[in-house]
Parts: C-alpha cells; sequence; structure tokens
C-alpha cells in the first residue's frame, strides 16, 4: 500500500489563511465592542412608527455629542431599553409640540414620542439605568430628513402664453438660487408650476400666494416659492431678470400738483408752489427696479424720497435722469414756479393780529388796515409773513423774522398806527395797520366837533373844552355835529339829547355872542364834560357878559367895555383878565401878591393843592408865604413859594417838627427811632430838661439820652425811658451809688 504525500506548504498557506481570517474577525469584534460602548447611546434603542419599527442609530457626532439625524417626518417613535437597562424618564427640549409618553415600568418601560407639530431640531434628556442600579442621563440632538419631501424635481417657467421652460432641481446659482434671462422687455408675467420626479403637479405658493403667476417689472424679479409639507416649509428663490425700461411709473412731489398728470411717456412738467415754499422734493419709481434714478444729480432709491432741493424765487428746473442696467437713459424734467407771476418777493403773505380783526380782510395789494380793540387791551403784537421767507421785515422800525410775533406794541387809548416794512432785494413796501384802542366807559369826550357855518378857533382838540366861532350878521342859526370818543355816550344841546355821530336840531342865533353848551355823558352814565362854544355873530354887542374869542374867555361891562388888566367880580366870583383882555386860570402874581384861579378863572381861597403841595390863600386870595399860620387852632409854616411844610423845618434859627398834615408839634415826639422834647412855642429842646419828676438831657442835636453820660465833665446814669437816676444802683455787675460820681 502506497501511502499519500503530504503537500506542507498547502497545509501552511490554508494556516496563514486562517490566521489572517481569525484575526481580522477579531478586530471586527472588537472594532464592534468599541462602538457599542464609545459612540452608541448607552442602554437605549429609537424605533419609527412602533417599537419594534425600523431602528435609528443614536450616535456620537465629532464635537462628543449624542445625535440621531434624519427622522422622516409623520412618524412617531419609541426609546427601548436594551438588555439589563431600564429607561427611568425622557423630557423634550420642545414638549409644547409632541407628547412623551411613558408605557411600561422597569426594564419593560417604552417611552413614546408622537403628536409632532413642530419639525424643527430638539433635544431629549435621557435617564437610564443598568441592573446594578447604575444611573447615567445624557442630551440626544434629534434632526428630521425635511428634504425628501420638500425637494422637487423641476420647475417649469412659462411667459405670457409662450411655452415653458424647464428649470432642473439641481440647476441653481452657487448661492442656491436659480437664474433664469434675460428675457424680452415685452414680457408682463410669468407662470410658474413645481413638478415631483413622477411628474406630478407639487403643491406650493409664490411669493407667498396660492395664485403661481407673478407680474414681472424690468431687472431681477425676485421670486420666493415655498414648499410645505407638515408644516414644514423650504423656500426656493428664483430670479426672472428682464430687460429693462429706462423710464418711471410714478413721480410725486412733496407739495404741489404736477401738470399734467404724471404718465410714464411724458418727460416734461410744471408745477407751482406758494412763495413761502423754499424747498421740494421729489419720490420716482423706476419700471424696472434694477434701473438707476438721479435727481438734480444725486442718487435717489425707486420709491424713496430725494433730498430736499432749494428753490430761488420764480422758475427753477429739476432733472430726474433714469438709467437701466445696459446704460439706456430717459431724463424727465419738471419745472417749478415759486410765487405767482404777479407776486413781488418784497410783499407780505400774511398779516395777523394778536388782538381784534383786521379791516380789510388782508390781501397782499392792499397796504391800509384798520383794527379796533377794547380799552381793557393795552398791547398788541403783529405777526407778518413774507412772500419770499428772506425778505427783511421791520414792524414799527424793530426787526421781525418771517412768520414770528412781533414784540407787544403799547397801545394809547384811542388812534395808534402800526408800520410793517418788508425789503427785498432794492424793493420795499410798507403796510400800515390803524389800531384804535377803546375808551374807558368813565371818558366823556368828544373826538370831533363841527359848525354848520364859521370856523372853530382854536382847532378842536378832545381835552380843549371853550371855542369861539365867529359867523356872518346874515347866519340866523347853525347845526353842531359831534362825535363821541365812546360811541355810546349821549350828548345833550339844550333840552335835546342826541347821540354820538348825530347833528343837533338848528341852533338860533342872537345879533353878538351866543353860549352854547355841549354836555356830554360818558357810558358809566355819572361822567360828564361840557364843551363851550361862544358863537359870535356879527359885532359884540352885550354887558356883563362873557364872550369867548379864539379860544379865550374876554368880559364886557355894563358900558359894553371890555374889561383888561383888572379883577372882575362876576355873580359873586372873582376873576382876573390880562392885558389883552383874556381871562386867567392857575398862578397869577398880581401887585406882588400870588392868586390861584382854578379852571374856570374863579379866584380860590382857603387851602388849595397843587403839583404835590398844599397852599393857604386868605380870604381875599392871596398866598400866605415865609410865615407861621394858625388856622382851626393849630399852625402851619409856609416857605418862600407858600408850600406847607412838614418834617423838621428850621426857622430863625430855632427847629421846629410838623406832622405829615403840617401840624406844628409840641412835646415829646419819637423821630427816626430818637425822642425829641418840643417847647410850648414848637422850638426843639436841648440842654436839661425838668417835667417835674425827673431830669433828663437833650444832647445838641435834641436827641434825648440813655445809659452813661459825661454832661460838663460829670457822670450821669440816664434809664431807658431817658430819666437820670440818682442813689443805689446795681449797674455793670456791681452796686453803684450814683450820687458819689
Amino acid at each position: 500500500m502506497k501511502a499519500k504525500t503530504i503537500n506542507v506548504k498547502r497545509i501552511i498557506s490554508y494556516l496563514l489563511i486562517f490566521s489572517v481570517f481569525f484575526t481580522t474577525m477579531q478586530i471586527g469584534s472588537i472594532k464592534k465592542v468599541f462602538a457599542d460602548d464609545i459612540t452608541r447611546a448607552p442602554g437605549i434603542t429609537l424605533h419609527m412608527g412602533n417599537s419594534t419599527g425600523e431602528e435609528k442609530n443614536i450616535d456620537k457626532d465629532s464635537a462628543g455629542n449624542y445625535v440621531c439625524q434624519y427622522l422622516p417626518l409623520g412618524q412617531p417613535f419609541y426609546l427601548v431599553p436594551q438588555n439589563g437597562y431600564s429607561i427611568t424618564a425622557v423630557t423634550s427640549s420642545n414638549s409644547t409640540n409632541m407628547s412623551v409618553n411613558r408605557n411600561g415600568t422597569g426594564s419593560s418601560t417604552i417611552w413614546s414620542i408622537s403628536s409632532i407639530k413642530d419639525y424643527t431640531d430638539f433635544t431629549l434628556t435621557i435617564s437610564v439605568q443598568d441592573s446594578s442600579g447604575n444611573a447615567q442621563t445624557y442630551k440626544v440632538k434629534l434632526s428630521f430628513d425635511e428634504d425628501t419631501q420638500l425637494q422637487f424635481d423641476h420647475l417649469e417657467v412659462a411667459y405670457d402664453n409662450d411655452d415653458p421652460i424647464a428649470v432642473d432641481y439641481a440647476q441653481t446659482n452657487s448661492d442656491g438660487s436659480y437664474y433664469l434671462g434675460p428675457i424680452n422687455a415685452s414680457y408682463s408675467k410669468a407662470t410658474i408650476k413645481m413638478y415631483d420626479s413622477d411628474n406630478n403637479v407639487m403643491t406650493c405658493k409664490i411669493n407667498g400666494l396660492s395664485s403661481n403667476t407673478v407680474n414681472l417689472s424690468g431687472g431681477d424679479n425676485v421670486i420666493t416659492i415655498t414648499r410645505t409639507y407638515l408644516g414644514i416649509s423650504k423656500d426656493y428663490t428664483l430670479i426672472i431678470n428682464k430687460k429693462g425700461v429706462p423710464g418711471l411709473k410714478a413721480l410725486a412731489p412733496s407739495t404741489g400738483t404736477l401738470s399734467p398728470a404724471f404718465t410714464s411717456d411724458t418727460y416734461d412738467y410744471e408745477l407751482t408752489v406758494a412763495p413761502t415754499v423754499t424747498t421740494i422734493a421729489f419720490t420716482p419709481t423706476s419700471i424696472d427696479s434694477d434701473s438707476t434714478i438721479k435727481v438734480n444729480g444725486s442718487t435717489v432709491t425707486s420709491g424713496s424720497k430725494s433730498k430736499n432741493i432749494s428753490l430761488d424765487y420764480g422758475d427753477n428746473d429739476v432733472e430726474i435722469v433714469v438709467k437701466t442696467t445696459d446704460g439706456t437713459t430717459s431724463t424727465y424734467t419738471v419745472t417749478v414756479t415759486r410765487g405767482a407771476s404777479d407776486t413781488s418777493p418784497a410783499q407780505l403773505s400774511g398779516l395777523k393780529l394778536s388782538k381784534g380783526t383786521l379791516s380789510p380782510a388782508f390781501n397782499k395789494d392792499i397796504y391800509n388796515y384798520t383794527a379796533a380793540v377794547d380799552n381793557s387791551v393795552t398791547s398788541i403784537a403783529v405777526t407778518p409773513t413774507a412772500v419770499d421767507p428772506t425778505a427783511t421785515i421791520t414792524v414799527n422800525g424793530v426787526t421781525v423774522p418771517s412768520g414770528t410775533t412781533s414784540a407787544d406794541i403799547s397801545l394809547d387809548v384811542g388812534g395808534n398806527s402800526i408800520t410793517v416794512k418788508i425789503t427785498k432785494d432794492d424793493e420795499s413796501k410798507t403796510y400800515v395797520i390803524n389800531v384804535t384802542r377803546g375808551y374807558p366807559k368813565t371818558n366823556a369826550n368828544l373826538s370831533s366837533l363841527t359848525v354848520s357855518d364859521g370856523t372853530m378857533s382854536p382847532a378842536f382838540d378832545p381835552d380843549t373844552y371853550l371855542y369861539s366861532v365867529k359867523v356872518d350878521r346874515s347866519v340866523e342859526k347853525v347845526k353842531i355835529k359831534f362825535t363821541a370818543q365812546n360811541s355810546t355816550s349821549k350828548i345833550k344841546i339844550g333840552d335835546l339829547t342826541y347821540a354820538s355821530g348825530d347833528e343837533s336840531d338848528y341852533i338860533p342865533l342872537n345879533i353878538g355872542a351866543n353860549l352854547v353848551k355841549i354836555l356830554v355823558t360818558a357810558p358809566d352814565g355819572s361822567t360828564t364834560t361840557t364843551y363851550s362854544l361862544s358863537i359870535i355873530r356879527g359885532a359884540i354887542e352885550g354887558t356883563d357878559v362873557w364872550v369867548l374869542v379864539s379860544g379865550n374867555w374876554t368880559f364886557y361891562d355894563a358900558t359894553g367895555t371890555q374889561v383888561k388888566n383888572q379883577w372882575v367880580k362876576y355873580d359873586n366870583q372873582w376873576y382876573f383878565l390880562d392885558i389883552n383882555g383874556y381871562m386867567q386860570t392857575g398862578w397869577i402874581q398880581e401887585s406882588g401878591q400870588w392868586y390861584y384861579l382854578n379852571d374856570d378863572g374863579i379866584m380860590q381861597t382857603g387851602w388849595t393843592y397843587d403839583k404835590g403841595y398844599w397852599y393857604y390863600l386868605q380870604g381875599d386870595g392871596i398866598m400866605r408865604a415865609n410865615v407861621w399860620a394858625t388856622y382851626g387852632g393849630k399852625w402851619y409854616f409856609f416857605n418862600q413859594y407858600g408850600q406847607m411844610q412838614t418834617g423838621w423845618t428850621l426857622y430863625l434859627g430855632r427847629w421846629y417838627y410838623l406832622d405829615e398834615h403840617g401840624v406844628m408839634q409840641v412835646g415829646w415826639v419819637t423821630y427816626d427811632k430818637n425822642k425829641y422834647y418840643l417847647n410850648a412855642d414848637g422850638s426843639m429842646k436841648t440842654g436839661w430838661l425838668y417835667n417835674g419828676k425827673a431830669w433828663y438831657y437833650l444832647n445838641d442835636s435834641g436827641i434825648m439820652v440813655m445809659g452813661w453820660q459825661t454832661i460838663d465833665g460829670k457822670k450821669y446814669y440816664f434809664d431807658s425811658n431817658g430819666a437820670m437816676k440818682t442813689g443805689m444802683m446795681f449797674l455793670d455787675g456791681q452796686w453803684i451809688n450814683l450820687n458819689n460820681i
């Protein structure tokens, strides 16, 4: 029997192959255990649909965090414990948008995550425990596979009624957008549809709308296509570039109205603004979104307002240039006219008063106005507004900026003139406002007085109350017309009463002097003023009569002779007529003596107050001066001007004190916190004074002394009442015998 030959080399080869295989298996086993121990989440598995469904790996990412990716949309998933483990707790970072439920206990516990409403990434916090009681907690970030449900196969885009163009899903730019064009400028709209791989139309929204048609403008049309599935949305960007049209689809001025109304193919416009408008801006909107716009050379974004453009007075041209991306341009021109053609820049466009109303109503071409205010209005302000705000305005000579209110202007009772001057360049205009401030209710003056014949002398003045009027001998009667400063005053002539502005009935005239009195009663019903008219018809004929000549009263005596430079007694009152025969009033000096005659010319006697001083006039009217006088048992002193004195008065080297009423004082008086003693004749006492009870001492100024005093080399003490003290007194902290000092 032949023995078989053994192939040692083959055996060795098999052994080597087996060794390599075994080693490979061992390495694979080691790696698997490493993966299970290191990269897989310990103690759990994740299943889709149900607890035994498709398993999804929970691995660590490069940062060492547990993640589970590409979960399908619309399905619940389950956390199942591995052998030897139990899942003790599960919480979600987005618990409000999903349900997390526990089913079972111990190692049989299974956790379900269902009713998912939000498919954004979220985190589960999971706690597990092994059979030995070792517990650990870790976080797992979960994310969903959105693209599988939100991805399309291709788009179809049709312009107007043309055939559609297909755009594949992968046909994107570097930024992920889809780009078509440039297309012809004549296209106005595009219809867009989305398809899946089976060529079925997929639902989507175009620019947020269900309609799949969009309008196209020149330049880039950026279109957002939104695909939504189970509440998850994904946006795709499609850009359709349409060739540009160099034009505007809208042009709006900040003020005024374009003429004609704007249209894209009209390039010249006019616009008029008020003279007060100094700037204007325009808001241009281009037909093509990619076009650039310049307004007077400054770039403006389509649909935005330009910078303010300064306007000169008159015409101003504004150019709006539109340029497409391919360099084609169009120019729109707007001629802005500031101010009407008939308006001067040196005019006002407005004029207002703080009180009262202009009459007539303001008009730039009317330069004279009136206004009336109540007596209670003591001042008024003016607000002038210039046609051209750069013009210079003065109100009564004081500069006031256009549109601002002047300082208050004081108003006198009656008429007040306010001038408003406006200057622009070499042109000036002046507006005048005559403001009448009403009179108080106590005012009983006339504002005008006329006679139907003759001429009044002097000329009428509201504060002049005596007038003469000469008329021919042939004039037998006259009428008097009058206007009161207060329109509601009443005017009485004789027995007849009239209203302001009336004309009297005829007044018959005798030959010679005729005295007519006009009594004006103020609105308060008690204040009155009398105006006197001496109307002389022909030559003066009369005796013992007063005649008003050229505003001066004259007197004709019993012989009909005019009295001059002498006293006249009339109606038991004394009057004095000067060398011209005119009746005098006020202070007069006659024969070296002073007299005072009131406004009616009557000589005054007794006490008279004039310009802050009291005077005394004897029974014969002579003013007492530089003399002591007693009236009513009281002594008064009048200086060389006849003025009654008060306070300290030096007379013949002696001081006297007269109180605020001018009465000479005697006895003790206090003045400026010092005490004085006045003798029985009123003269101030100095030196020692004994009042029968105590001694007092008054120094050279007449002031009563107090405290320690040295008199004629000897010390004395006077108490707080000025009385000299004697005997023992406790003074300056010690007892002192005042008799031995």
